[in-house]
């Protein structure tokens, strides 16, 4: 029997420096994809541009103009979908993001390996991936495993975006794409329980696992929630939204009602003796965050615009999101 293709999915946003970069990284690979589609949120000739000139190099890739800006959620489903019309249900799907290429030229070989080595122990993998979380559904957190657990294999809840999500060809046929209501934050989780609910596992390799966070220095990491508001951005109003959506589409309303009440309202409150103008401006966005998750009003509900002058100004990438209501857990 013939090796599985591997396809990618790739979504990209104003980035045409970055897209570039990516698909270099994916032309060196010494596992090459079988086929790669690219998702542009707001085409524009640059990105398109940037694709046919590693066509012309011999990469299998085709552009895709989206026609809205669809977020990560919805970029990924379209770029699903596509795949989906021409693969096996023993192939694979790895997801990536426009600023995030594989760290090596051997990372997509090693991690299909990986898909493999586990499919032989466990028929029933839905995905694997380099990182992964778990989900404390008493608190509503993504939690970060314990750096003891990252010695092999490690069942997960969820792949994030950005450490390189490999899924099963037949178990996003049977759970479906990701969720375009979503737009931004927390798909991936919610994918991955889909993908738990439908019958499949979902792996992490440890090994690779603890190299990342060696190598980010993040080894013996105590992290907790802070007390205090951060800057109040976009990303927050979409991980707060998403994450009581999630809870309440699972039938966790306790749990739902409890990060309404102490993140949403209760921490802004608490917090406007000490920051009157940033807890305030929290305390808005996040009323809004709860009543829409609350009514169902979901997709993109507020824009991705740090000039807003409700939001301050953001530093970094997409890759520095807001992965947990109150604290990054992450690698």
């Amino acid at each position: 029997m013939s090796e599985p293709k591997l396809f990618g999915v790739v979504v990209t946003f104003r980035r045409p420096a970055a897209l570039a970069t990516m698909l270099r990284r994916l032309r060196d690979q010494d596992r090459r994809l079988d086929g790669l589609v690219v998702v542009d949120n707001d085409p524009s000739p640059e990105n398109r541009d940037v694709v046919s000139a590693f066509a012309q190099q011999g990469l299998d890739v085709e552009y895709v103009p989206a026609s809205e800006n669809l977020g990560p959620a919805g970029g990924r489903a379209v770029g699903m979908e596509r795949v989906l019309g021409v693969a096996d249900d023993r192939d694979w799907i790895v997801c990536l993001d426009d600023d995030e290429p594989p760290q090596s030229s051997t990372t997509l070989g090693a991690l299909l390996r990986f898909g493999q080595e586990m499919l032989a122990r466990d028929p029933q993998v839905g995905a694997v991936g380099a990182v992964g979380g778990r989900f404390d559904w008493k608190r509503g957190l993504v939690v970060r495993v314990r750096d003891e657990e990252l010695t092999g294999p490690v069942r997960v809840e969820s792949i994030g975006g950005g450490q390189l999500p490999f899924f099963r060809v037949r178990a996003i046929r049977d759970a479906g794409v990701f969720s375009r209501d979503l737009f931004f934050g927390f798909e991936e989780l919610e994918l991955g329980l889909r993908l738990r609910k439908s019958g499949y596992s979902l792996y992490a390799d440890g090994v690779l696992w603890r190299e990342r966070r060696r190598n980010a220095g993040r080894l013996g990491l105590d992290l907790r929630p802070s007390r205090g508001v951060g800057r109040v951005t976009w990303r927050r109003y979409y991980s707060l939204r998403n994450t009581i959506f999630i809870l309440r589409t699972n039938r966790m309303v306790v749990t739902a009602l409890r990060v309404t009440i102490l993140h949403g309202l209760a921490k802004p409150l608490v917090n406007l003796a000490v920051s009157p103008l940033r807890a305030a401006r929290h305390l808005g966005l996040n009323v809004k965050a709860c009543r829409d998750a609350w009514t169902g009003r979901l997709g993109r509900t507020v824009e991705p615009d740090s000039g807003n002058e409700m939001f301050e100004p953001e530093q970094g990438t997409q890759a520095q999101a807001v992965r947990s209501i109150d604290s990054e857990v992450g690698a």
